[in-house]
Order: structure tokens, then C-alpha cells, then sequence
């Protein structure tokens, strides 16, 4: 007996060790948490090139934090935007802070030298449709008019082609500079940007709360100066996201712990009971985020969430084992419920690891986390209560028996023909519901953002002029200029869309930086022009003989100086559209075409445009996320009846004919559920699927628990008070604002309620195990 009792303390210590090693080995490592709502879904399974473009977009608009400060009167604004640059000086560490361009002139001269080969698209057509004549007369008019509002120079550009470039660029990126400062002309107030460029990754809490710390209080001082300030970036989504994760992990989390103490005390009425419970979900947990972290080098607050479910499952061992306790000896306890607590933990563990099966980030996170939270916490059990609670003594619960009183009295449902029948004609109809719902594959059902926070995002980028990022065109080639030409030749057919306001608007590349044989046509075409209409301007001014070579001399020196791809993204002019620049290497070029105003009618006649010509295609992220939901949704349909299959040939070894007694609660709870989710909501998705898996895990346990304790009133309570506190860990997720989580709890707090309920139906008075 000693030698038992060495061995069982022997490897009680080396679990102990183990647990410490891995968690020490975490702490070392370091904690990491991420709150993207993306981090949670696969890579999209697109071309590289694709993917590419992908996520040199997402880091773009991960870096910006882009602040507009408005205000009725223009001074009032322009000192706003002082004040802010002046706090914001604060974030100078982790951030580069844009708000005003001192030297003005160079910035707006930068294109004075390629204004004979970057011409504008209105000259561009008047030239190529032969029409010279009206760019000389503009140009005179732009001269001899006092209200042009632009000097020309008659020397250096008599036509006026600086001009209207210039003219163009500013409609088109929606800024001007206004005495230094960056003036939104879209707004109908006076407002000015500014923007900062984060050093770091904006899904960092630490910077998340530098951000918050300097902006909120920012906010509300422009405000008592008579300013607005609106903001846009990922960091305040961001931020807004992990907030939220934080509220609903201490309100699930500490809302499990409350209930399970308060449950434990009102029942046992012994702390040491409660502290038996609490050390394997702690060890569990514990286990659970230490794994996880090492395995993927940050937890998703999403998980953590999820994860605080765990308490619901994993309390289910050290229950059983404290209400077995109360009527058998602490050494023999483990040996009586070795089988059922075995089968409870693999049937958990397939269940919970089919998660890991579906190609989500996210899921397989999930996974990670319950399968070794419930292996941690029931070897826990295992190894460690019967240590604690050898001293212990007997002593028959009175909640065990009454509530068993209440159970008896429910008929057995082999012996209940009617209601067997009732059973299947339910079952039946639940089949049938299923098979009418719809799926609800849209991503955007699954928005963590409030609308709040999505409206003042979307009227930055409104006031900005900027396209969405969500949907774009690629432009691949094997260089720069292999990209800009195809896109010349896509542009006038996206003008018809836009003249025929099918289309708000689009940002192009090409639009700034006109191919090289695009210029070497311009210059063709100013050259013509020149030819023909420089004497007539001439002679209208009265030019000298100097004065028209002077003219001549200029447009030779720089008719050939062309704007290569580097003098261009050196120059303070590209600021803004870069990004657009996908990749510039030699055979990998790539640029996107951002649109704006993009109706869904629409799409389908690009996604015919793009297939036009090859090395262009078209992009919807959120269709291509939705489409993955959908074709993973599929998949998961196929590893739940695997689940179910697997967990049935398991079990049925062991249990024969009796097997029914075991998987029909869990079923059919799972079937009611689902159907009564498809009549409520009209449809379903992937992550209420997901949910019906933990509904078998969980359900699966108290059949086992049941069959195996042969109808013990101990067993039973040890089955109520886990469906209990499950439903108190999982069920609180039916109120979480995050979306993926209120999908899991909508489907696993009436699940469980269920299975509980029909549980007591299918018990044997005296089941005979053939050993």
C-alpha cells in the first residue's frame, strides 16, 4: 500500500514539474495577444501574385492612423490642427506625424520639367483628336484673362500643359495645400489631415493604449476650441476589438468562476470541495494558454474568450470525482471511474479536435487550447485529488437525492411507445427544417466593429477621396512598364463606366505615372503641337526673335526627359498613391486599380473586362472570404458526421446495442437546436456548425457519466452540476457583442439545456457491461 501510495506521489510531482517547466517556458516567451477578426480565417487561396497584393494593401492601411480636424471657421481649424500636431509630437517615438510641407514651391514645380510627356487626360484627347485648336485658344484665354487665377508662362509653356496637369492632380487626390497645411477639398467645412505612420503593429496593445492616450483626450480638447476631429486607421478597430474581448473575457470568464462557487458552496458547503473543484480548471487553463502561446506565438482574444469556456467541461472530472468521493474511498474512486472519465475525456477530445482539422487560424488556435486544457485538467484529477482527498469523509449529499427523486420520475423511454414516437416524428421535422436553411457565408455578418466607429471611418475616406481597398483590379507584367500600358488600355473603358455613373470613380497607377511609351506619344503630340500653333502664339505676343528660340530652346531641352518609375516615387508628388505600386521587380511587376463607388451589378461586367486581356484579374476580398466560409462550411459539415462516426464506432465497442442510450441526447438536442436557429434566424453559418461539436463533446460526457455509474444519484448530481456550469461558461456566449462568439453560445445554451433534459430519458434501471 505504501509502495502505491510512493509511486501515485511520484508522478503527482513529475505532472507538477511538467506544469510549471511549460508554463515557465510561456512566461519566458512572453504573452502576445491579437484582436483581428482576420487572424481568425484562412489565407485566401488565390494566385501569389493575388495574395501578394493582398497583404501589401492590409499593411498600408494597418500602418496609417489618418486624423481630419474640421471646423466651421477656417482659422479656428488651422489652429486646431497646431494644437494636435503639437499633443500628437507625444507619439513621435512610434510614429511619424505628417500635418504641413514648408517648401510648397518644390512640391508643386516637382512635374514642371515632364510637363511635355505627363499630360493631362483633357489635353491629352484634344491633341490626339486633332483639336490643337482649342488648347491654343484656352491657353490665350488662360493669358490675356485677369480671373485665370494662375499665371502662365509664355515662354516656357505658352499652352498652358503645367497648368492643367496640375489642375488634375488636385480633383483627384481631393488635397491641396493651403499655406503649408493639407486641405480637404471634398469637405464642405474648412478640414485638414493629418496622418501618422506607425512603427509598429497597430494590433500591439501597448501601442494601442499610447495611441488612445494622447488622441481621446486630444478629441475632446479641439472640441471646447469649437473643432471635430475625426479619425480612421485599423488601430482604433483595433483597439475598439481588444476593449471589447477584454469585457466579455472577465464577464464569461469571472461569470463562470462566480456561479461555479456559489454552486459548489450552496451544494457541498465545504471550501476544501471548492478548492479541489477550482485546481484542475486552473491547471487546465493555465496549461491551455501556455501551449497555445508556445505553439503559435500569440493568442487571439477571440480564443481566450472561447477558452474561458473550458471551465464548463473540465469542472466535469473533478465533480464527478468529489461526488463519487462521497460515498467510496478516495483510492478506489479513481478505479471506478477510470472508463467513464477515459471515455468522457477521448469522445471531448475527438469532438474538440475536429477543430483543428478546419484550415482556420482561429479554430485550430480553439483547438489547441480546449484539447489541452481538458488533458491537463483531467490528468489533474487524476494524479492529484485522490492526494488531496484521502482524509476525507464519508458523507451522502442531500442534493444528490432530491434531485434524483425529480429525475425517477421521468418515464424510460423504451417503455414509453408514444412518446418514442413523438421523439421521431420531432426528430423528423427537425431534419426537414435543417434541410430548407439557408447559409450565411457573408463575412460582413461577422463585424466586430460598431457602426459607430465603421461611419466616422468611412467619412475620412470619403473626405480623402480614397477607394476602397476591399475590392480592386491587379495589373501584373514582367515590368513596370509592361503593368502601365495595360493599364492605358483598361482606363477608357472604366471612364465609360464612370460617365455613365456606374461607377463613382477609380485610382489608377497610370493616372500619375503614364507609361514610357505613353509619353514618347505626348511628346509626339506637343511636338505637333508646337509646330503648328507656336507662331501664331507668337506672333499674337509680339515674341522676339530670342523670345521664340528661348521657346523652341525649351521644349528641345525637355521633350525627351521622360518620368521613369524611380524619379517618380522620389518625388513628394507620389505621396498617396505609391502604395498603388504593388511590386516593381524585374519580372514580378504588379499595380492595383482602387474603385470607388463599386455597385454589385457592376462586378460582374469587370470580372468580364479583366478576362479580356491576360495578367489582369479582379479582386473582391470580401466575396473571396465569403466564398471560403462557404466552401469550409462544406468541409465541416463532412468532419462533424466524421466526429460522429468516430465517437460512435468508440463507443459502440464498448457499449453494444445500449449505444443508443448514449448518442441519442446529444443528436438529437443538436437536431431541435439547430432547427429551431434556422426558423429564428432563417439560416446558419459555419461557426454555429463548429458549436454543434462542442454540444457532442459535452453531451457525449453525461451519457457516459450516466451508463457507466449504473443510475448512482451522486453520478447524476455530478452530471446536473456539470451541465450547469457549462451552461454558465458557454452560455454566457449567447450575450457576447462579438459576433463569432454569440454563434457558438446561440447554439450551445439551449444545446446543453437539451441534452440535459433528455438525458434522464434513456437511463437502464440495470445495465449489464459485458467486460
Amino acid at each position: 500500500m505504501k509502495q502505491l501510495l510512493y509511486r501515485a506521489r511520484l508522478i503527482a510531482l513529475l505532472w507538477l514539474i511538467i506544469v510549471i517547466g511549460v508554463i515557465l517556458a510561456a512566461l519566458r516567451q512572453g504573452p502576445a495577444f491579437d484582436t483581428s477578426l482576420m487572424a481568425l480565417l484562412p489565407t485566401t487561396e488565390q494566385r501569389p501574385e493575388i495574395s501578394q497584393a493582398v497583404e501589401k494593401l492590409s499593411a498600408d492601411f494597418s500602418g496609417q492612423v489618418l486624423l481630419v480636424v474640421a471646423a466651421d471657421d477656417r482659422d479656428i481649424a488651422r489652429q486646431a490642427v497646431a494644437v494636435a500636431a503639437q499633443r500628437l509630437a507625444a507619439l513621435s517615438d512610434i510614429a511619424r506625424v505628417d500635418w504641413q510641407l514648408n517648401d510648397t514651391t518644390i512640391m508643386s514645380n516637382e512635374l514642371y520639367p515632364f510637363r511635355f510627356n505627363v499630360l493631362s487626360n483633357t489635353v491629352r484627347n484634344r491633341l490626339l483628336a486633332g483639336q490643337g485648336q482649342q488648347q491654343y485658344q484656352s491657353a490665350l484665354q488662360q493669358l490675356f484673362s485677369p480671373l485665370s487665377g494662375r499665371a502662365l508662362d509664355p515662354i516656357r509653356d505658352p499652352f498652358g500643359l503645367y497648368h492643367d496637369l496640375q489642375m488634375t492632380r488636385q480633383s483627384a487626390l481631393q488635397i491641396t495645400l493651403e499655406q503649408g497645411l493639407f486641405r480637404l477639398t471634398g469637405a464642405d467645412t474648412p478640414a485638414y489631415l493629418i496622418r501618422l505612420s506607425l512603427n509598429y503593429d497597430p494590433f500591439s496593445l501597448p501601442i494601442q493604449q499610447r495611441v488612445l492616450g494622447v488622441v481621446d483626450p486630444l478629441e475632446q480638447e479641439l472640441n471646447l476650441q469649437g473643432a471635430q476631429l475625426y479619425r480612421s486607421g485599423l488601430v482604433w478597430h483595433a483597439a475598439a476589438g481588444a476593449q471589447q474581448a477584454k469585457n466579455e473575457i472577465s464577464t464569461i470568464g469571472l461569470g463562470s468562476l462566480v456561479g461555479i462557487v456559489l454552486l459548489i458552496l450552496l451544494v457541498f458547503k465545504r471550501v476544501n470541495v471548492l478548492a479541489a473543484v477550482l485546481l484542475p480548471i486552473l491547471i487546465g487553463c493555465l496549461m491551455a494558454g501556455a501551449v497555445t502561446l508556445l505553439t503559435f506565438g500569440r493568442i487571439h482574444l477571440i480564443t481566450l474568450a472561447f477558452g474561458a469556456g473550458l471551465v464548463g467541461v473540465s469542472v466535469d472530472y473533478a465533480l464527478h470525482f468529489i461526488c463519487e468521493r462521497q460515498t467510496t474511498a478516495a483510492d478506489r474512486v479513481v478505479k471506478k471511474l477510470f472508463a467513464g472519465l477515459f471515455l468522457g475525456l477521448a469522445s471531448s477530445v475527438i469532438a474538440y479536435a475536429a477543430l483543428a482539422l478546419a484550415p482556420f487560424p482561429g479554430l485550430r488556435q480553439m483547438a489547441v487550447f480546449s484539447v489541452t486544457g481538458l488533458i491537463a485538467a483531467w490528468l489533474t484529477v487524476l494524479l492529484w485529488l485522490p492526494l488531496m482527498n484521502r482524509k476525507a469523509s464519508y458523507k451522502a449529499l442531500p442534493a444528490a437525492v432530491l434531485l434524483n427523486r425529480w429525475r425517477m420520475r421521468y418515464p424510460r423511454l423504451e417503455s414509453q411507445p408514444l412518446l418514442l414516437a413523438c421523439i421521431v416524428i420531432v426528430g423528423l421535422i427537425s431534419v426537414v427544417i435543417i434541410s430548407q436553411g439557408e447559409p450565411q457565408d457573408d463575412i460582413r455578418l461577422l463585424q466586430t466593429s460598431s457602426s459607430e466607429l465603421l461611419n466616422e471611418d468611412r467619412r475620412v475616406q470619403q473626405l480623402l477621396g480614397n477607394s476602397s481597398s476591399a475590392a480592386f483590379i491587379l495589373v501584373t507584367g514582367q515590368s513596370i512598364e509592361t503593368v502601365l500600358q495595360r493599364e492605358e488600355r483598361l482606363l477608357p473603358q472604366l471612364d465609360e463606366m464612370v460617365e455613365s455613373s456606374q461607377l463613382q470613380g477609380y485610382q489608377a497607377l497610370s493616372q500619375m505615372l503614364p507609361s514610357l511609351q505613353r509619353q514618347s506619344e505626348n511628346s509626339d503630340l506637343v511636338r505637333a503641337l508646337y509646330r503648328e500653333y507656336l507662331p501664331r502664339v507668337a506672333t499674337i505676343l509680339h515674341f522676339s526673335e530670342e523670345q521664340r528660340q528661348s521657346a523652341n530652346e525649351a521644349l528641345k531641352q525637355q521633350l525627351n526627359q521622360q518620368l521613369t518609375p524611380a524619379d517618380w516615387q522620389g518625388l513628394g508628388t507620389s505621396e498617396g498613391w505609391r502604395q498603388l505600386l504593388i511590386s516593381d521587380t524585374p519580372g514580378e511587376a504588379a499595380s492595383v486599380i482602387r474603385l470607388k463607388g463599386l455597385s454589385s451589378d457592376l462586378k460582374s461586367q469587370l470580372n468580364e473586362l479583366v478576362n479580356s486581356e491576360p495578367g489582369i484579374y479582379w479582386v473582391d476580398r470580401v466575396a473571396s472570404i465569403s466564398d471560403l466560409l462557404s466552401d469550409y462550411r462544406q468541409q465541416i459539415i463532412q468532419w462533424l458526421l466524421l466526429a460522429y462516426g468516430l465517437v460512435v464506432l468508440l463507443l459502440a465497442i464498448r457499449y453494444r446495442y445500449d449505444l443508443w442510450r448514449i448518442i441519442l441526447p446529444p443528436l438529437l438536442a443538436s437536431l431541435l437546436t439547430f432547427a429551431a436557429l434556422i426558423l429564428n434566424d432563417g439560416g446558419y453559418n459555419l461557426f454555429n456548425l463548429i458549436a454543434l461539436m462542442l454540444v457532442l463533446g459535452i453531451g457525449l460526457d453525461m451519457g457516459i457519466f450516466l451508463y457507466e455509474a449504473a443510475d448512482n444519484n451522486h453520478t447524476w448530481l455530478a452530471v446536473s452540476l456539470s451541465a450547469i456550469t457549462s451552461l454558465l461558461a458557454f452560455g454566457l456566449l449567447t450575450f457576447s457583442k462579438t459576433p463569432v462568439l454569440y454563434h457558438f453560445g446561440i447554439i450551445v445554451l439551449p444545446g446543453l439545456c437539451l441534452v440535459w433534459l433528455i438525458a434522464p430519458l434513456m437511463r437502464k434501471l440495470q445495465p449489464e457491461i459485458e467486460e
